[in-house]
């Protein structure tokens, strides 16, 4: 009984996932659609696209695009509802992490990573909210523990994301009204390529990692921890959840 309304928590639910092409946003896509949902997959690495469309149980659409280009991620919500016929949900997944120095990172990068991870975020909701409120949809944004507590080597990444948390509780108060919900997932360390990205070589690693007690993880979550989380707050079942910022991180921020 509990797997039928599982399968059917989503069942016809149109949900735009970007960053689907691996990693968290590939174990979203596949969670959402094992629950009926209806999903239109977006990244930059078509192969990938094409690999995760094939691991999912319903319909699915890729869409190429790149969070670094400000009009294609404006564009991809007319794509999403092109393909899907409406929107009911979005997860916001799609982002970049890199380790500098404060004092030695390139200002282009330190731009880059904003706005991948934050400004492309805003042009997406922006243009997603109105059809979402004819829905009554919702958005799942992708924080990080890092905008809670900071990470050494990591400012660019730690402001971005503290700008989504940011983004996601106005935007959560601004559009209540219009029965849009609005929250936010703050991952821990999970075990995915961006997340294993290699060390500064000079770098203090008390600084650069945080682990996970918790039995049966060897210190890190993987992504389709993540992917529960995200299937909950799109869902029905988090209709009086809005403008929250779910942890997922094992406990690492107390460690």
């Amino acid at each position: 009984m509990e797997e039928r309304l599982l399968s059917e928590r989503l069942a016809g639910k149109a949900i735009l996932i970007t960053g689907a092409a691996a990693g968290i946003g590939r174990a979203t896509a596949i969670r959402l659609s094992a629950e009926g949902a209806r999903v239109a997959l977006a990244d930059r690495d078509a192969d990938g696209l094409q690999v995760t469309a094939g691991e999912l149980p319903g319909e699915a659409h890729g869409i190429v695009y790149d969070a670094a280009d400000a009009e294609g991620s404006m564009r991809l919500v007319d794509q999403a509802i092109a393909a899907l016929g409406q929107l009911d949900g979005v997860c916001n997944i799609a982002g970049v992490y890199a380790k500098a120095h404060l004092t030695e990172m390139p200002a282009a990068d330190w731009q880059r990573i904003l706005q991948i991870n934050l400004t492309s975020v805003f042009h997406v909701m922006q243009r997603a909210v109105p059809h979402l409120a004819k829905t009554h949809g919702s958005i799942v944004n992708t924080a990080s523990i890092a905008a809670l507590d900071g990470l050494a080597y990591s400012a660019a990444y730690a402001v971005s994301k503290a700008g989504v948390i940011a983004l996601t509780q106005s935007a959560a108060a601004e559009f209540a009204s219009a029965g849009v919900r609005v929250n936010a997932i703050a991952p821990g360390g999970v075990r995915t390529s961006m997340g294993g990205s290699a060390p500064l070589p000079d770098a203090d690693p008390d600084l650069t990692i945080r682990r996970s007690k918790l039995p049966d993880l060897d210190g890190f979550g993987e992504p389709a921890d993540l992917a529960a989380a995200y299937a909950y707050l799109v869902s029905g079942d988090a209709r009086y959840v809005s403008g929250t910022v779910l942890t997922v991180d094992g406990a690492q921020r107390l460690m």
